[in-house]
């Protein structure tokens, strides 16, 4: 791993970096000078059991290559747990100045969701990242210099069904462009990036996949695109840690698809037709056989 300098001096606490996307983002940013906080919960792919081996293996590669990095076992799906990763890292190097949230696993995120799983799934890929923001960035913005970086996912337009899972990622989104326009201004950016990568997660939803299209649910174009893969982990890891950088100093409350040797802008959320009958003072509502002519032939 070879080393350089454009992090050099700054604080990192990547979750879900023992694997996958996570930990190709925490060497990319300690080879980039970056002191890390790895932070892995060491679950299953169903976010079974926990153990300590998946972060302390990121960690010893880190320091093995000339890195400076210390694990954080914590479960950022509670208040507590994120607070304590905080912590970790004050204790061994300082405030944190940079958060890249990773930490997802894989529930049930259709109509059949239990309350329970429900409760997990929005506590883990939504309720982490309020946390975080929480006891990171109003530091941040006092010392005049942050990165808040969120994982998202192309099911947050719907596009995957999964409606808890669509709900979750949207909402993401949302919570990072609010952070975007309450920071602005300070020094702090916020943004989101929706990765592609043969991960472990990616791998153990290949069989689900498979059925839809037995089912005929997804069609023989996009099962193949499934099986052949989107890439390795690796090709995500420099557009995220550029987004951690001063170059990125000017981007902020934005998405990005990063996959492969693809990276994509999404649209922000525009009106973007509008049907209008003056002031609402002066007119009457809209009849709804007014709307019956109008919807379909100027808002479609």
């Amino acid at each position: 791993m070879k080393m350089n300098h454009r992090l050099t001096g700054k604080v990192a606490l990547v979750t879900g970096a023992g694997n996958g996307v996570g930990k190709e983002i925490a060497l990319s940013l300690a080879r980039h000078g970056a002191k890390v906080v790895v932070n892995d919960l060491g679950t299953s792919e169903q976010a079974n059991g926990t153990a300590k081996g998946a972060a302390d293996h990121v960690v010893e590669e880190i320091q093995r290559a000339g890195g400076q990095a210390t694990a954080s076992y914590d479960s950022v799906a509670t208040s507590a747990g994120v607070e304590n990763a905080v912590e970790i890292a004050m204790e061994q190097y300082g405030p944190v100045d940079i958060v890249i949230a990773c930490a997802g696993a894989l529930f049930p995120g259709d109509l059949t969701a239990t309350d329970e799983q429900w409760q997990r799934f929005v506590d883990l890929f939504l309720a982490q990242k309020f946390y975080l923001a929480r006891a990171t960035v109003p530091g941040m913005a006092e010392r005049g210099w942050g990165r808040f970086i969120t994982v998202t996912s192309e099911g947050a337009r719907g596009t995957l069904g999964n409606p808890i899972f669509a709900g979750a990622m949207g909402g993401v989104i949302s919570l990072t462009k609010a952070l975007a326009n309450d920071y602005a201004n300070t020094g702090v950016t916020a943004n989101s990036f929706a990765p592609g990568a043969a991960t472990r997660l990616y791998r153990a939803t290949i069989g689900d996949w498979e059925k839809k299209h037995a089912a005929g649910e997804i069609s023989d174009e996009m099962w193949q695109a499934i099986k052949i893969g989107p890439g390795p982990a690796s090709y995500v890891a420099p557009m995220v840690t550029w987004l951690a950088t001063d170059a990125a100093a000017e981007t902020t409350g934005e998405v990005f698809s990063v996959g492969g040797g693809r990276v994509s802008k999404w649209s922000s959320y525009d009106e973007i037709k509008t049907i209008y009958r003056g002031d609402h003072q002066n007119v009457p509502e809209w009849t709804l056989e007014e709307l019956d002519q109008l919807v379909p032939t100027q808002l479609s």
